[in-house]
């Protein structure tokens, strides 16, 4: 059989994910990401042809260019994702853990500990190829399932070589819990166990807090999922934190993230835990807003011992710079499995087209 992968986006650059998946005279595409920064151009998705679209989670950059597509494409999602479809946009339901047919080729989900809804995709082709979305393993609230063995892992990078741990991220937060913030977050992702955590927090400290109603109504739609597609232990402090009421002069806001900027919170101090946009730099530059990671990707012993555990020969990693440094780095996590081809055969490891060169 012959497959093909081609990286539309996200390799090389943080930015939009689409990857091409090729095989048995059919062309799978594995999410439609959106431009990060406001006006950046889509064009992965000029004069696409694909025969199904799977989306991993409902993040900007995995699914905000599902709107390029024609709405005659098949397209497969798990229920929570399709509320972030746009408006009247057709879809199949994808399984938050199980397997079905897309185009004739099985492919398995399984949870990937990111956001709510989110999934990692296996496709049984060749020897497996497997494709992550964001990951991580270090969720309070999301797992992360074991999948099953895949000669090619197109991996989740987007922290490069960085491993620290997420509780030494935690520590260095609550450093800075000592004046009124504001904390911007996706609502989808790790806002719900910041929410929680918080709440841990300001009890402790005897602070008063403030959630976005969106973020308390995803945390009761975690809540109402089977109690399989969360981690055990924390149902009760959920249904605590939904019965408390918002303060009103809180001194800790966690709020949908809206691209707010200083002007909108003069009085909280902006506190960033994920991805900064270039206007976001020049801020934290200036030391206008803070910025202290809350770890939602696998960082690179995690994502080693991900493709570890696969039995992969070839490793992609995904939405991560390839500079030269990088890349050094890379070959010296991953060895000869590291593969930076933009496209190639799933049944051979030449390069074919290559945009950041490769080691293999």
């Amino acid at each position: 059989m012959s497959v093909t992968i081609e990286i539309l986006s996200g390799l090389g650059a943080k930015g939009p994910a689409a990857i091409m998946v090729e095989a048995q005279g059919k062309r799978l595409l594995l999410d439609a990401g959106g431009a990060l920064h406001l006006g950046d151009p889509i064009t992965w998705a000029n004069n696409l042809a694909v025969d199904a679209v799977l989306i991993s989670h409902d993040h900007i950059d995995h699914i905000g260019g599902v709107a390029e597509l024609a709405e005659t494409i098949p397209l497969y999602c798990t229920p929570q994702i399709a509320k972030s479809l746009p408006h009247q946009r057709a879809w199949h339901p994808l399984p938050e853990r199980g397997t079905l047919n897309v185009a004739g080729i099985p492919v398995t989900t399984g949870q990937a500990g990111h956001s709510l809804g989110g999934v990692w995709l296996h496709l049984a082709l060749e020897e497996g190829i497997f494709y992550s979305g964001d990951a991580c393993f270090e969720s309070r609230l999301f797992p992360f399932d074991t999948p099953p063995p895949a000669r090619i892992a197109l991996l989740d990078a987007s922290y490069g070589s960085y491993d620290h741990s997420q509780a030494s991220c935690v520590q260095a937060i609550s450093e800075h819990l000592d004046r009124p913030l504001a904390f911007p977050v996706p609502e989808t992702g790790h806002a719900l166990e910041m929410a929680l955590w918080l709440a841990d927090e300001a009890d402790r400290r005897q602070l008063s807090l403030a959630i976005d109603p969106v973020i308390r109504n995803n945390l009761a739609a975690l809540l109402a999922l089977p109690a399989t597609l969360r981690r055990s232990g924390h149902d009760e402090a959920i249904r605590a934190l939904l019965k408390q009421p918002n303060a009103d002069l809180p001194a800790l806001q966690l709020m949908c993230d809206r691209n707010d900027s200083p002007a909108h919170w003069p009085d909280h101090h902006l506190l960033h835990t994920g991805y900064l946009t270039p206007d976001r730099r020049t801020e934290f530059a200036a030391g206008d807003i803070s910025w202290q990671r809350w770890n939602v990707h696998l960082r690179a012993s995690h994502l080693v011992a991900l493709a570890d555990q696969l039995g992969a020969t070839q490793v992609v990693p995904l939405f991560t710079l390839l500079t030269e440094n990088e890349l050094a780095a890379w070959h010296n996590l991953l060895s000869d499995r590291l593969c930076t081809a933009q496209r190639f055969s799933a049944n051979s490891r030449l390069t074919t087209v290559s945009c950041t060169g490769s080691f293999v």
